[in-house]
């Protein structure tokens, strides 16, 4: 039976060398070894923090199979296999399984704009390609493509498509989604500036670009909110983190998490050009929103 995906995914920054030019895989396993010591509930290569448009399928293939042999089962591994094209999706996808990850998560990549329809024979192909889950992505801000709820319902009639990665920012999607889908489709918040809001309406977990940066405090806010359903405590933590989710929303998830890391002493390199590091000022305002959290002192802090 496949595991339940439940809790805090970390969106893992893709490390690399040579200023973005190599994916560096021994930083990779390094890096993952710290998520798991922070606490975090799982781990998902190549979403948007992870930079899914800037490496081949080659680099993502190898990276994939080389995070689950490191990770062996101490968390589920999730694959982000979203593609432009259907037919490398489904490459992506049944390789991934073949390399033991415990599901995918499929984003929508398209220059044309898609139906309705065309999205929806998309993920139907994909899932019906592999046995393990797929996680459905939407995240309209990145894509152009929003996938209204009655849709992920729909889709949510699929065997294997159980849960939903929502990033629209719009908190009545959670409850609609829902409630559309009679619960078969589990939604994982995805916009760090509402991920409280989004916890309270139901939301039974958070892929998390914010968790490259303090996994520790992600993990702390998902277990008052959703565990122990202490809203009070989770409001007051949330509104400490809320500077620092509102500012990685706001300047682009992969840019910080790779200038935070830097400055917390992690070796995860540049990302992949055209994206650089963020600028000086942009570096300054989060080095202080870092101290202001205390995540600047070791990186076991964060």
């Amino acid at each position: 039976m496949a595991k339940r995906f439940r809790g805090v995914y970390n969106f893992a920054v893709t490390p690399t060398t040579d200023d973005g030019n190599k994916v560096n895989e021994s930083a990779l396993r390094d890096y993952l070894d710290y998520q798991i010591s922070s606490g975090i509930h799982g781990v998902c290569l190549f979403g948007s923090t992870g930079a899914i448009g800037s490496f081949s399928v080659e680099e993502r293939v190898s990276a994939v199979k080389a995070a689950v042999k490191h990770v062996n089962g101490r968390v589920p591994v999730i694959a982000g296999t979203g593609s432009i094209r259907t037919d490398e999706a489904v490459h992506l996808s049944k390789t991934a399984e073949a390399d033991g990850a415990d599901g995918v998560l499929v984003v929508p990549i398209t220059y044309w704009p898609l139906t309705e329809d065309e999205l929806y024979e998309h993920y139907k192909t994909i899932a019906n390609s592999v046995k393990i889950p797929l996680v459905v992505y939407n995240n309209p801000w990145v894509t152009g493509v929003d996938m209204k709820p009655a849709l992920l319902a729909r889709m949510g009639e699929i065997d294997n498509i159980r849960y939903v990665k929502e990033s629209s920012g719009n908190l009545a999607r959670i409850t609609a989604i829902r409630t559309l889908s009679r619960d078969k489709i589990t939604v994982f918040d995805g916009w760090e500036p509402t991920t409280l809001q989004s916890f309270t309406a139901g939301s039974d977990g958070w892929f998390s670009g914010g968790s490259n940066v303090c996994p520790k405090l992600c993990v702390q806010l998902f277990d008052l909110a959703v565990e122990k359903k202490d809203v009070l405590a989770a409001r007051a933590l949330f509104d400490r983190m809320y500077p620092l989710m509102d500012f990685i929303a706001t300047r682009s998830h992969v840019r910080v998490a790779h200038t935070a890391l830097k400055l917390q002493g992690h070796c995860v390199g540049a990302p992949r050009k055209p994206l650089a590091m963020l600028g000086a000022a942009d570096t300054a305002e989060l080095s202080r929103l870092l101290e202001s959290l205390d995540l600047l002192k070791t990186s076991k802090a964060a």
